[in-house]
Parts: structure tokens; C-alpha cells; sequence
């Protein structure tokens, strides 16, 4: 699996065939980290770019499914990612009453509006 942290879990939870994203919005909210092949080379076009893989070779790719306008035998490892919206707001200071400052959490960005 591609290297990082690209939300949600990360972590493909299931295997998708590359022709079920063509034409649909179904996979909107998937991030998929590999492509696989099994018995067959496969090809599938992904931003205008045509990519192709040997038979039981294994591409690490950041994919947006929305992105696959063509797929012939790939099989894409994805993972439901609609769930993982950023934080935000700011951290509430009275949680931290009756500790010293060297014990609150520091949150380093957003121009300290989090710590």
C-alpha cells in the first residue's frame, strides 16, 4: 500500500473492479491507495493518463475513483473515506482549569487559535 495517511482509516477495506467506477458516482467518497491484477495484464485510464500493469503485478497510487474514465481487468483497493471531515474549531480552554501550562496540549498551526 502507498506510503501516508490520506484520511479515514487508510487502510483499503475492499477490493472494487476497475469498471464499476466508470460512469457512476457511487464511489465519490473512496480513496483507493493500489492497483492489482491476477490472471491477465490489465489497463485503465485514470485523468487521461492509459496505465497498464503485467499480470499479477501490484501499482501503489493514490486514486480518486472519480477520476477513472476507462478500466479493463484492474482491480482497485479503496477505502470509504466520506466520514473523515477536518477538525476544526477551537480547543476549549476551561478543560484544561486547575493544570499547570506545561501540562496543556499544545496544537502547533491555525495561527494558535487551537491551543
Amino acid at each position: 500500500m502507498a506510503g501516508g495517511n490520506y484520511g479515514g482509516n487508510s487502510i483499503p477495506t475492499i477490493a472494487i473492479e476497475g469498471y464499476e467506477f466508470v460512469n457512476t458516482t457511487t464511489y465519490d467518497g473512496y480513496k483507493c491507495t493500489s492497483v492489482v491484477t491476477s490472471g491477465a495484464a490489465a489497463t485503465f485510464t485514470y485523468q487521461g493518463l492509459i496505465l497498464g500493469l503485467a499480470a499479477g503485478t501490484t501499482m501503489e497510487l493514490v486514486i480518486n475513483p472519480g477520476g477513472v474514465t476507462a478500466s479493463d481487468k484492474a482491480i482497485f483497493l479503496c477505502y470509504d473515506c466520506s466520514c473523515s471531515d477536518p477538525m476544526s474549531g477551537i480547543t476549549r480552554s476551561d478543560n484544561y482549569s486547575g493544570t499547570t501550562a506545561m501540562f496543556r496540549p499544545t496544537i502547533i498551526g491555525g495561527g494558535g487559535l487551537n491551543s
